[in-house]
């Protein structure tokens, strides 16, 4: 089961989302604001993130500044701002896409679906082999002796 992280200041729409999810196999975790975002992503290690913008204590932008020092979850930015170039920034500072609000909850879950793919067949595509004494890793695999 793919786990996702919410960060929304709404309660209605998290509740949505989540419930939404829920109904589709998630497992999903959220959070109201983005200090207690940023904090869930580093305890829960979600698959995927579903991101608001304006949110208190730190903002969306700055969550996405944070949580790019740590990891490279895709991020899916959902914001009720349209200009472009506020696109065009969040996907240059690590976003990896952009729904504006009202959005419809098919296309949220396609859009979520593609993010995951991607991310599997990138993660898929490097030949990770670590060895450590009698422990050997490889492409997912643990052998032990």
């Amino acid at each position: 089961m793919k786990k996702v992280v919410i960060i929304e200041d709404d309660t209605d729409i998290r509740n949505m989302i989540t419930k939404f999810l829920s109904n589709h196999n998630y497992e999903v975790c959220s959070a109201a604001d983005g200090k207690e975002g940023v904090n869930l992503c580093k305890n829960f290690l979600p698959d995927l993130i579903i991101l608001d913008l304006m949110l208190p204590i730190l903002s969306g932008d700055n969550v996405i500044k944070q949580l790019r020092t740590f990891t490279d979850i895709p991020v899916i930015v959902v914001s009720a701002k349209t200009m472009v170039q506020s696109k065009i920034d969040l996907l240059r500072l690590g976003a990896d896409d952009y729904m504006t609000k009202p959005f419809n909850l098919f296309e949220l879950l396609a859009r979520i679906e593609t993010n995951l793919k991607r991310s599997v067949q990138v993660f898929q595509k490097e030949n990770i082999h670590l060895r450590y004494n009698d422990i050997e890793i490889e492409k997912c695999k643990v052998y032990i002796k």
